[in-house]
């Protein structure tokens, strides 16, 4: 009898609840979306076309790779580290159209130039609009290579480097480069510049660069080139994005004046002989595609 009540009782208290959540709808809770983690890893392959070779603002003359024209072709790393610093990686190969022989002396070869780079990147660690890369470089073949074959009869240089970019507004910018070479030539480089970049339609942006490059402690008094000066650039390029996602087409074109560093080595000499143009004027675009 006391169970009967007791089964009395449940079913009482359930018709209650059942009365007093009747109507009422079931919440159902969604997830919230978890946005997929940003790859670590982003960089940009790239080639193109130059019209003539150059190191470092200086313009090869025909004399001196027997050609002019140049199809550079590479390869850019970034790995994100964090939201300040990066490790940055790069591999660039400038392959020479024509002849490689030093004013047609095939005893003085000028190979091609392989450039591989390896650093360290901040972005606004130290000052706000500041990015600083320091790192090693190798360089082999073109001039540079050259200029360590003349003096240790191998064509390789290697060097330190840091290079510190300001923005200055979203406009302007300017930065310096300064490497040290410590196998090769060994001295000092230093490659300051200036530049304006600006959108001029949804899909391209023009930027306006000038700069130049001098040498100190470099070159010795044996040497075709003094140290000091040794060229003077102004640069136009336009970066068009085509179509296709990621892909970007930059036409370029560069006025070129050799320093009075270089002239040394053009002193002298018949116009067709001379290593280096005293005036250039160099074009060329480049294809490439980021990921």
């Amino acid at each position: 009898m006391q169970t009967k009540h007791i089964l009395s009782a449940a079913v009482a208290v359930a018709s209650l609840a059942g009365a007093a959540f009747a109507g009422t709808k079931a919440q159902i809770v969604q997830p919230t979306p978890v946005a997929p983690a940003e790859c670590a890893l982003s960089g940009e392959v790239y080639a193109g076309y130059v019209t003539n070779y150059t190191c470092r603002g200086i313009v090869a003359s025909h004399a001196l790779v027997e050609g002019d024209s140049v199809i550079p072709v590479g390869v850019a790393l970034n790995y994100k580290l964090d939201d300040a610093d990066a490790i940055v990686a790069s591999i660039d190969y400038n392959i020479l159209t024509s002849g490689h022989d030093l004013m047609g002396y095939d005893y003085a070869d000028i190979h091609n130039e392989l450039d591989i780079k390896l650093g360290w990147e901040n972005k606004n660690g130290l000052v706000d609009g500041l990015t600083t890369t320091a790192g090693w470089n190798l360089v082999y073949g073109g001039l540079l290579g050259h200029l360590a074959n003349e003096k240790n009869a191998h064509s390789v240089t290697q060097e330190f480097y840091v290079n510190a970019n300001y923005d200055i507004n979203e406009n302007w910018f300017a930065g310096i480069t300064t490497s040290y070479a410590f196998q090769g030539v060994t001295g000092w480089w230093f490659q300051p510049y200036v530049g304006y970049k600006t959108a001029v339609c949804d899909c391209a942006d023009v930027v306006v660069t000038a700069g130049m490059s001098a040498t100190a402690g470099y070159f010795d008094a044996l040497m075709a080139n003094a140290n000091g000066a040794q060229a003077w650039w102004l640069q136009a390029e336009m970066p068009i994005k085509v179509g296709v996602e990621n892909l970007t087409v930059s036409p370029f074109v560069s006025l070129n004046w050799a320093g009075c560093g270089a002239l040394k080595a053009n002193k002298g000499l018949d116009k067709g002989w001379k290593p280096y143009k005293n005036f250039g004027v160099v074009a060329g675009a480049k294809v490439s595609y980021s990921f």
